[in-house]
C-alpha cells in the first residue's frame, strides 16, 4: 500500500480549511522555502502512522494553528493499493470508493483536542477509520503496519550509530531476520559457529560464571561471611550470579547488540580518524534502508520519511543518494517522502515527483494537477539543472531568453532599489527556447488554486525597425521592404512585415505563449534588450556614454579604444532618427564584434559606478517593459 492522499486542518500553519496533498507510489519530493509547511507535514504524518524508533510525540498548544487550542486538529490519511496481509489486517476498516465496491481503500482519521480542563491541561487524541470518519479505530497490532522510518533534519547520525542503551543501530540490528539464525542456547559440545547471537550471549553468560577467578572470589567472600560475620549455625553461602542469564531471547540479543558501533573499516580505506557528519549521515541512512529491505523481503509496505537528506552532504553524493532513493522507491511496496532545500536534488528527480509548499499550502506537480503538456515533463526534466531549479524555492521567479538579461537584471534591480535577493526573487535563463515551459510550472489546472508566485517572462518583440536591414545586416537594402529578400525566405522581421494591428497582434500572440494566472510577459518595446537600450539610452549624454564606453571595451584592445569610440559617436550621430541610431549601436551585436554577455556584464559594472542612490535618474533611461517586469516579482 502507499499513502495517496494527506488531508490537514488546523495544524501548525495550516489553517481551518481542508489542506489536501495528493502523494505518488514510490519518490516524493517536498520543496519550499524555510517556514513553508515541509516538516509539519512530516510531522503529520508520523502523528498518524508512528514511527519505528518508536518515539511519542506530545502534542503542544504550540501545534495548533495560532496556537489556538480550542480548534480541533484533523489529519486524514488515505491509503491504496492495500495487498492480501494488509486488507486482512484492517478488514474492519476499509471503504470502497470504485463504482463496483471491490477496490478496497483505507482512511484513518487522527483528531486532537487540548483540555484546557484538565489540570494540567492535555490533548485527547482518537484515531478512527472510514470515509467520513465513523469507523471502528485499529487494532494496535494493525497499526503497526504503518509505522514509518523517519529521519530528521541534521540528525545526530554518528551518535545513533554508536553502542549505548536503546541505540538505533541494535533497534535495526534486531530487526534483521539473519541475526536470529542459529541456536540459541549454548550446551557442551555444541560448535559455537552455529549458535545465534542469543547463542553467544548464552555462551558468554556460561563461561562468566564459571570462570575460575569468579568462584575464587566467591570462595573468598563466603569465607569471610562465615567466619567474620555470621554465627556457629547460620548456613548461607554467597553465589555469583550473570544478570540476564534469565532473561528471554529478545533480552539476550539486545545486550549484545548494543555493544556495537557503526564504524568505517580504516583498513580498508583511505579514512584516517573519525569521520565526517557527512560519512556519518549516509552510513545511519544505509542502515535504515537495511530495514527497509528486510521490511520488503516480508513483502510488507513500508514508508520513508527523511527531512533534508542533502544535510552535510557534498553535491554529487547527494546525486548519488536521490537517485537511489528513486530507484529504490520505484521497486515494491516502498514510499518515500522527503523535504529539501537543495536545487540539485530537486533538479534531478522527476517533475512530477515534485511537490511544492508555499505559505501553507501545497501543490504537486502532477501531470493531472498542472497546465504542462507531457512533452513540457520530458523537455524540462532533461534541461532543468541545479540553477534553474532554484525556482521551486523562490518568492517570484523573473524568466529570461538570454545571457543579457540575465547578467543586466539583478545589478538593474538592485538599482531602482527592488533587489532580487531582497525579495526572495530567482532568475531563470531558459536560453533561447523553453520560456512557455518554465512558465507553465507554475499554472495550475484548477484556477481556484493558483499557486502564489508572481512570475515575469521577459522576451525581445523581435521586429526590427525598417532601417535595421540596411545597417545590421546589408548596405544593398533600404528601408523599402521590396529591397529585401522575400518574407518565406528571411528568418527576420521588421516593422514593414506588420500593420499597426498586425504588430499587436504578434506581440499579443508572444504573451499568450506563456500568460495565465500570475505568469505575466513583459515584451521589448521595439526590438530587442540591446537595441531597446540604445533606443532611449543614446538619447540621455551620460547613458550614451556609459553604453558606448561598454560596447567598445568588450568589442577593442585597450589601446584602440579611444580612436574607436570616437568614430562610433561620430558614425551614430551621422544618423538623424533615434531609430537609425539604435540600430547603429545594436550592428555591434549582428556583426558579432561585441557579445551580449560581455555586453552586459560591463554595462552592468559601468551602471553601478553611476547610478548607485539614482533610481529615479535611472528609471528616465531605462526602457520601461524592464521596470515593469522588475517591480512585478518584487513590490508587485
Amino acid at each position: 500500500m502507499y499513502l495517496s492522499l494527506l488531508q490537514i486542518k488546523n495544524f501548525r500553519c495550516f489553517d481551518g480549511n481542508e489542506h489536501s496533498i495528493t502523494f505518488k507510489k514510490g519518490l516524493n519530493v517536498l520543496v519550499g522555502e524555510n517556514d513553508s509547511g515541509k516538516s509539519a507535514i512530516m510531522d503529520a504524518i508520523k502523528l498518524v502512522l508512528g514511527t519505528t524508533d518508536m518515539n511519542w510525540y506530545r502534542v503542544e498548544q504550540e501545534d495548533f494553528y495560532k496556537e489556538d487550542a480550542t480548534l480541533e486538529i484533523k489529519i486524514t490519511c488515505k491509503f491504496e493499493k492495500l495487498n492480501e496481509d494488509e486488507r486482512g489486517a484492517f478488514l474492519e476498516c476499509l471503504s470502497y470508493e470504485d463504482e463496483n465496491k471491490k477496490i478496497p481503500c483505507l482512511y484513518l482519521h487522527w483528531t486532537c483536542r487540548y483540555l484546557s480542563s484538565f489540570n494540567p491541561p492535555r490533548p485527547v487524541v482518537n484515531v478512527s477509520t472510514g470515509i467520513e470518519g465513523n469507523g471502528p479505530s485499529p487494532s494496535a497490532e494493525a497499526r503497526e503496519l504503518l509505522r514509518a522510518t523517519y529521519l530528521r533534519a541534521l540528525r545526530d547520525a554518528y551518535s545513533e550509530m554508536q553502542a549505548g542503551r536503546h541505540s538505533r543501530l541494535s533497534q535495526i540490528m534486531q530487526h534483521i531476520s539473519v541475526v536470529d539464525q542459529g541456536v540459541d542456547e549454548y550446551e557442551e559440545g555444541i560448535d559455537i559457529h552455529n549458535l545465534s547471537i542469543a547463542g553467544i550471549a548464552d555462551l558468554s553468560n556460561t563461561l562468566l560464571a564459571k570462570h575460575p577467578a569468579l568462584d575464587s572470589i566467591n570462595e573468598e567472600m563466603t569465607t569471610i561471611l562465615q567466619e567474620k560475620m555470621l554465627l556457629k549455625k547460620d548456613n548461607i553461602r554467597t553465589r555469583l550470579e550473570v544478570t540476564g542469564s534469565n532473561s528471554n531471547k529478545i533480552k539476550k540479543e539486545m545486550a549484545l547488540l548494543e555493544k556495537l558501533d557503526l564504524a568505517v573499516d580504516k583498513d580498508a580505506s583511505d579514512m584516517c580518524g573519525r569521520v565526517g557528519l557527512g560519512t556519518s549521515n549516509i552510513m545511519s541512512m544505509a542502515c535504515e534502508l537495511l530495514l527497509h529491505n528486510e521490511a520488503i523481503g516480508d513483502n510488507k509496505s513500508c514508508f520513508l520519511l527523511i527531512e533534508e537528506p542533502e544535510a552535510h552532504i557534498h553535491a554529487q553524493r547527494q546525486l548519488k543518494l536521490i537517485q537511489s532513493l528513486e530507484e529504490e522507491s520505484e521497486k515494491g511496496n516502498r514510499q518515500t517522502i522527503i523535504t529539501t532545500h537543495s536545487p540539485l536534488l530537486a533538479s534531478v528527480v522527476k517533475l512530477s515527483n515534485i511537490v511544492i509548499v508555499k505559505s501553507g499550502k501545497v501543490y504537486s506537480l502532477e501531470k493531472e494537477q498542472t497546465k504542462l503538456d507531457e512533452d513540457d515533463y520530458l523537455y524540462l526534466e532533461k534541461y532543468l539543472d541545479a540553477t534553474k531549479a532554484n525556482l521551486f524555492f523562490a518568492r517570484s521567479v523573473i524568466i529570461v531568453e538570454g545571457p543579457g538579461e540575465a547578467l543586466l537584471l539583478p545589478t538593474l534591480s538592485k538599482l531602482l532599489g527592488c533587489n532580487f535577493t531582497d525579495y526572495g526573487t530567482s532568475l531563470v535563463d531558459v536560453r533561447s527556447t523553453g520560456l512557455r515551459r518554465y512558465a507553465r510550472i507554475f499554472q495550475r489546472k484548477d484556477e481556484n488554486k493558483q499557486l502564489d508566485v508572481n512570475v515575469a517572462c521577459v522576451t525581445d518583440r523581435d521586429i526590427m525597425p525598417n532601417c535595421a536591414p540596411r545597417i545590421c545586416i546589408d548596405e544593398k537594402y533600404t528601408d523599402d521592404k521590396d529591397t529585401w529578400p522575400e518574407k518565406s525566405k528571411r528568418a527576420w522581421r521588421a516593422e514593414a512585415d506588420y500593420s499597426v494591428l498586425g504588430a499587436e497582434n504578434h506581440v499579443n500572440e508572444i504573451k499568450e505563449k506563456a500568460d495565465g494566472q500570475k505568469v505575466k510577459t513583459f515584451v521589448a518595446n521595439h526590438w530587442t534588450l540591446e537595441y531597446d537600450l540604445a533606443y532611449i539610452g543614446l538619447q540621455d549624454e551620460e547613458m550614451k556614454e556609459i553604453l558606448i564606453d561598454s560596447v567598445i571595451n568588450v568589442s577593442y584592445e585597450k589601446k584602440n579604444r579611444p580612436s574607436k569610440k570616437d568614430k562610433l559617436i561620430e558614425k551614430i550621430n551621422a544618423y538623424k532618427t533615434k531609430e537609425e541610431r539604435a540600430a547603429c549601436f545594436y550592428s555591434f551585436f549582428t556583426s558579432k564584434k561585441a557579445s551580449k554577455a560581455d555586453f552586459a556584464q560591463e554595462l552592468a559594472i559601468n551602471l553601478e559606478k553611476k547610478y548607485i542612490n539614482r533610481a529615479e535618474d535611472l528609471k528616465k533611461v531605462l526602457p520601461d517593459y524592464l521596470i515593469s517586469a522588475i517591480i512585478y516579482v518584487t513590490k508587485g
